[in-house]
Order: structure tokens, then C-alpha cells, then sequence
């Protein structure tokens, strides 16, 4: 029997077993995910422990964005523990509440709750629980502001649209900023 390396087993898992939808793959994997989720990030970025991870309904999850559910650094002193796994004795579940942003290439670690109605900005590196209707940013994560607060200075910047495709778009958000067509 040929071995297949990891990497082509997903690709073949995937495209085959799940005809290409992600959220079955990433539910096959353990990933507990809700309804009307949007996740951007690659499936090997649910760490090792995929099952430990929850998220709920209508969460986006950007490209980049990597969950951790274990401490490893055991690795360094675990064979003088008594009792101690080969696989390490500290994990953590994740849970993502509703109707939640994680922003690009941020980290959530282990044991984390992001409480629903939240934002995490790109580039985050959250350790500890994300109260509700709030946007935390940071390296650790720190609260910036309440969502109603980001809301309202997100209308302040806001660009009209009317665009209803990709040409569209292009066309005047490039009219806009450069005053032509670009």
C-alpha cells in the first residue's frame, strides 16, 4: 500500500469525499461550526485539536486566523512530570460565539470565549475571554471600543456603493479615490 502524504490525503478528502464544500471538511475534522458562516482560513489552522473548537452562528473567520488549543512548550520538561501525555496535559476549548468578526491572521488561544456581537481587529493575538458587543485589537488584545462605538465611526468613513458586481465596484471605488476610471 502506497503512503499518501498529508497533504495530498486533503486535497483528496476534500475535493472527493465533501465535493468541495470546506464547512463539511472542517465538520468532519471536528470543527463544531454553526449556520451562515464564512471561514476564510484554511483548514490546517484549526490546529491539532480541531474538535476543541466551536463557533457559532453567523461568524466570519478571515484568511490567516489560527486557533491553538493546547500548551506545548511541555515538550521541554514533560518526561520529569509525573503522570505527563505524550501529547501534553494543558488544552483549552474555543468557543466563537454569534454574529462575530476574527480579523486577518489573528490568534486565539486556548481556553478563549469570544461572546457574540464582537470584532477581533487583524493581527490580534487573543488570551482571554472577548466580552459581548465589543472590538478588541492588539498584541495581547486589548478592549478598543464598544460595538456601537465602531459603528458609529464606521458610518463616518463609509463610501457609497451602488456597485452590484466586480466591474462595478472597481469603477467607482477608482473614480472615487482617483477621480478616474482605472
Amino acid at each position: 500500500m502506497k503512503i499518501v502524504p498529508d497533504r495530498i490525503r486533503y486535497l483528496y478528502d476534500f475535493y472527493m469525499i465533501y465535493k468541495g464544500n470546506y464547512i463539511n471538511y472542517l465538520r468532519h475534522l471536528g470543527v463544531h461550526i454553526g449556520d451562515n458562516c464564512q471561514i476564510l482560513t484554511q483548514a490546517e489552522n484549526f490546529g491539532s485539536e480541531p474538535w476543541l473548537v466551536e463557533i457559532s452562528d453567523s461568524v466570519t473567520v478571515c484568511a490567516g486566523v489560527r486557533f491553538i488549543t493546547h500548551d506545548a512548550a511541555s515538550r521541554l520538561f514533560r518526561e520529569s512530570l509525573p503522570d505527563s501525555s505524550i501529547y501534553g496535559n494543558r488544552f483549552g476549548k474555543i468557543l466563537i460565539q454569534s454574529n462575530c468578526f476574527i480579523g486577518v491572521n489573528s490568534l486565539v488561544l486556548p481556553g478563549v470565549t469570544v461572546s457574540p456581537n464582537s470584532v477581533i481587529g487583524s493581527g490580534s493575538v487573543v488570551t482571554k475571554d472577548v466580552p459581548p458587543n465589543t472590538v478588541v485589537a492588539g498584541v495581547p488584545a486589548r478592549i478598543i471600543s464598544s460595538l456601537d462605538d465602531y459603528i458609529k465611526r464606521y458610518k463616518e468613513k463609509m463610501v457609497p456603493i451602488k456597485a452590484q458586481n466586480r466591474m462595478d465596484l472597481r469603477r467607482e471605488l477608482t473614480v472615487y479615490f482617483w477621480g478616474e476610471e482605472r
